[in-house]
């Protein structure tokens, strides 16, 4: 009897230091990542400014983290096809993606999509899509207070490829009692070609597409959409410096699937942060008409969820 109760001890005592010896296994495992290429789902065309700046950014990351970091574009669905292939991919670190504030929080409210914003873990924030109100060259608008007239007399037509840009064409209807009407562009080519052209009399559009054509002299800046002003523009005023108490931003942001181990997630974490300062990238940013704004991954979560409440409750209220 005793040597079997010595034989028991023994046994546990054996598999208790087993348990202290491997316990930490998956730990290191995780701890050894990256030990593969990892993949970046980009949700937009290839030389886009939103591709160009991940790129930049993947390849700042790809040093730190001493691994290749190669792109894949998955376009379409106003970027939900990429971020939904994001969603669906495996979480174990070698799949990364694009995740946008607009497929993330506005367009899930719009088209039906089989992720929320609890299918992600967030890595950052690494860029701002920042907008404006543009007419072409030869345009009878001005200024907006221009515009603002004529559609205080009729509705207005002006076009965009999207949301949030209608959000902040109906507050500023609503602060002026103007009357504007959204005409959806599925391309930002149309649009430009169709306020060249005099078909739509202005357009609240993206600075990363339209900066080149104020430059040009071919279209004219109104007014900034965002809280800065356009370098292409720069005695161009803000809205908010128009008096008007609304903005129209939208950000660029790094997401995995939703079961990655944190382990994993605070490399990748770490690792962008870091590449967040690559002077490159900061170059690419500007070339491209976008802005530096980082944030962790626990702002840019806090940031889609709060989007999220407040997208879906402005649709529900225009829809009544």
């Amino acid at each position: 009897m005793k040597k079997t109760s010595k034989i028991i001890a023994l046994l546990l005592g054996v598999m208790m230091l087993m348990t202290i010896v491997f316990a930490p296994v998956a730990g290191a495992a995780e701890a050894d990542y990256p030990k593969g290429a990892i993949t970046m789902i980009v949700n937009y065309s290839a030389g886009g400014g939103t591709d160009l700046a991940a790129r930049a950014l993947g390849d700042a990351a790809a040093n730190i983290l001493g691994t290749a970091i190669t792109v894949s574009n998955v376009t379409g669905g106003s970027g939900t096809v990429g971020v939904t292939e994001l969603a669906n991919s495996k979480g174990d670190g070698y799949t990364i993606g694009v995740a946008t504030l607009s497929p993330l929080a506005l367009v899930p409210w719009q088209l039906e999509v089989t992720y929320t914003p609890d299918s992600f873990k967030y890595i950052c924030a690494f860029g701002q899509y920042g907008y404006g109100i543009v007419v072409a060259a030869d345009s009878p608008y001005q200024t907006l207070d221009d515009i603002i007239a004529d559609a205080q007399k009729q509705t207005l037509n002006f076009g965009a490829t999207g949301y949030p840009q209608p959000f902040t064409m109906a507050d500023l209807g609503g602060f002026t009692d103007a009357s504007f009407n959204y005409v959806n562009y599925a391309s930002t080519t149309d649009l430009i070609t169709d306020v060249l052209g005099g078909f739509v009399p202005f357009a609240m559009c993206d600075m990363a597409s339209f900066a080149a054509y104020v430059e040009s002299g071919e279209m004219r800046l109104l007014a900034s959409g965002t809280d800065k002003h356009w370098d292409v523009a720069p005695d161009v005023p803000t809205l908010q410096e128009m008096g008007y108490d609304t903005t129209c931003n939208s950000y660029m942001g790094l997401c995995v699937p939703a079961e990655t181990p944190d382990e994993i997630v605070e490399i990748l974490r770490d690792a962008f942060a870091k590449a967040s300062e690559d002077e490159t990238y900061k170059e690419i940013l500007e070339n491209c008409n976008l802005t530096w704004a980082y944030m962790t991954g626990e702002e840019y979560e806090a940031m889609v969820r709060e989007m999220y409440d407040e997208f879906g409750s402005r649709l529900s209220e225009a829809a009544e």
